[in-house]
């Protein structure tokens, strides 16, 4: 296999190969990622999977001021410690909890209830439509991101794209919400839920400092062979190993265009390391991002084919 695909190589500007799980690990200046052991839909009955809480440092143009940006609220009892930790030893304080898309939206609350002085900023597309989203809204301190410019306070050192134009699985109970957590429940759930409908937004990330991309819940996991070996039959069938691939059971298009321009500003971004949620821990795509990703998304027919 060729190596400048999976691990981090010496030199390269973001050192995902200090990924450790319930660790704050500084991945490069600035730049945190802390592993968790996460169940889709919080269920007994999922495969788990790694839930990367990615925590920056950056200057923040509305305060003037250096602060910490959370993005992805995972499972706080993992995570909420180490982030703590972060703001003693930097000495800047958590100003701003981000939700990515997709389920990310689950574990807000505490996150919302530690950092008192932090905003809450989620997606405006889907989640303000579905149950728990709208409960979330009566919250002090939780705003839509802009569609067209969600992050501008951050310009030039965190970059971002809503992805939309995207239709997604319908929304459905899960047990992390109360549902009867029961291989038979999350059958039946997953099958109200398809096939996708629904339009559903994604947050995009560039990391400028070291041109990674932090691809949205239709970027497909990436995993080396190796590790997807030894994964459960589920999660195996669901991932293509070594390669940049795009989402396209649980993702369709809705509006074409709409679509490709996402692709366009996406695609835009330098990118040496491209990298999702979920990865396999110390793991991502090494290397060319922007040509694997528009390799990726011509095959998934969401631009067309030159």
């Amino acid at each position: 296999m060729d190596d400048s695909r999976t691990s981090v190589k010496d030199g390269h500007p973001l050192h995902l190969e200090r990924e450790e799980f319930g660790k704050a690990a500084e991945v490069a200046d600035d730049f945190w990622v802390i592993a968790t052991h996460h169940h889709p839909g919080m269920s007994k009955h999922m495969f788990e999977i790694n839930n990367r809480c990615l925590v920056v440092r950056v200057h923040d143009r509305d305060a003037g001021k250096r602060v910490l940006a959370v993005v992805n609220a995972v499972d706080p009892a993992q995570a909420i410690g180490e982030v703590r930790r972060l703001e003693r030893e930097t000495g800047a304080a958590v100003a701003y909890i981000i939700s990515p898309g997709g389920g990310h939206h689950m574990t807000i609350e505490p996150w919302h209830d530690e950092f008192t002085a932090a905003r809450v900023l989620i997606g405006p597309v889907r989640i303000p439509r579905i149950a728990h989203g709208q409960r979330l809204m009566q919250l002090p301190r939780v705003a839509t991101m802009n569609l067209d410019d969600p992050l501008p306070q951050f310009r030039g050192e965190l970059d971002a794209v809503i992805f939309h134009g995207l239709l997604g699985p319908r929304d459905v109970q899960t047990a992390g919400e109360g549902a009867p957590d029961t291989r038979w429940g999350l059958i039946t759930g997953m099958l109200r839920a398809m096939p996708p409908k629904d339009p559903v937004d994604e947050l995009w990330l560039h990391h400028v400092a070291t041109d990674t991309v932090i691809g949205g819940e239709n970027l497909g996991w990436y995993y080396p062979t190796e590790a997807i070996r030894k994964e459960p039959f589920l999660l195996r069938r669901m991932v293509k190993p070594d390669q940049v691939w795009i989402q396209s059971m649980a993702r369709r298009v809705g509006e074409a265009g709409t679509v490709a321009d996402c692709w366009r500003r996406v695609l835009e971004w330098p990118c040496q390391t491209l990298m999702t949620y979920h990865d396999a821990a110390t793991t991502a795509f090494v290397g060319d991002g922007r040509a694997a990703l528009t390799q990726a998304a011509r095959a998934s027919k969401q631009i067309p084919a030159t």
